[in-house]
């Protein structure tokens, strides 16, 4: 839910909502976050999903896990409810050490981190 009281647009608190059931609005979130913020959302997408694709590769379940987590704060915080949902699961599987879970959700990523980056407008 948009909360435009007092002048400005922000989202607001829907108890129950789920990160998942949120989904990507390709239309607002660079006009609702604005450019620096969506800019520093984009720089964090960029950095980590390629350290977390080289953890992956190597069998670094610590770095992945931590990696994982990381950029999926970054991504609910933004509303990029895909990508955060890809990201838990990506933990999940660091977490247990559990390849053949690991190899959907990766597989995954780099699709829905362009999505995340157009939808910010850094696409």
């Amino acid at each position: 839910m948009l909360d435009q009281s007092q002048g400005r647009s922000t989202i607001a608190f829907q108890p129950g909502r789920e990160v998942a059931a949120m989904p990507n609005n390709q239309a607002s979130l660079a006009a609702l976050y604005g450019p620096v913020l969506a800019g520093l959302c984009a720089e964090e997408l960029r950095e980590r999903h390629p350290r977390i694709q080289a953890a992956a590769a190597a069998g670094d379940f610590r770095t992945l896990l931590s990696e994982a987590h990381a950029l999926r704060g970054v991504a609910a915080n933004f509303g990029l409810g895909v990508l955060a949902e890809d990201l838990l699961t990506v933990e999940m599987a660091a977490r247990q050490q559990d390849l053949g879970g690991l190899h959907g959700a990766l597989g995954r990523l780099p699709g829905e981190v362009a999505k995340a980056l157009a939808a910010l407008g850094q696409g």
